[in-house]
C-alpha cells in the first residue's frame, strides 16, 4: 500500500462478500500487508482516512459541526482459489474534502 501522506492515519479493512470486514490493519506510511490463510472467496479493500487516528472509522456529530471521516474503496475485486497466490499494488489517492 502506497499512502499520499506518511503524516497521516489510514485504516485498512479487508471485506467479504457481504462487506463485511474480517479484517482491520492501520497504516501510516508506506505498508505491505500480507492476508494468508483466508478462505476461498472474493474481497475487496476499503481504506479510512483515519483523520483523529484512533483506528476506526467515525460518524460526524452535528452538534459539533464535525463530518464523518471519508472512505476510499478499491475498485478492484480480489477473488481468492485454492492454493493460488496473488500480489496488489494499492495507490491509495488523496483525501478529497467536500465542503
Amino acid at each position: 500500500m502506497n499512502v499520499p501522506d506518511s503524516t497521516k492515519s489510514y485504516v485498512v479493512e479487508l471485506l467479504n462478500e457481504q462487506r463485511v470486514p474480517i479484517r482491520r490493519d492501520v497504516i501510516t506510511k508506506k505498508t505491505k500487508l500480507s492476508y494468508l490463510n483466508y478462505y476461498v472467496g472474493k474481497f475487496t479493500v476499503r481504506v479510512v482516512y483515519d483523520n483523529n487516528k484512533n483506528g476506526k472509522w467515525d460518524s460526524g456529530i452535528v452538534a459539533k459541526k464535525s463530518q464523518p471521516e471519508n472512505i476510499w474503496v478499491y475498485e478492484k475485486t480480489f477473488t481468492l482459489r485454492p492454493n493460488w497466490e496473488t500480489e496488489e499494488s494499492i495507490e491509495i489517492p488523496p483525501e478529497v474534502i467536500v465542503p
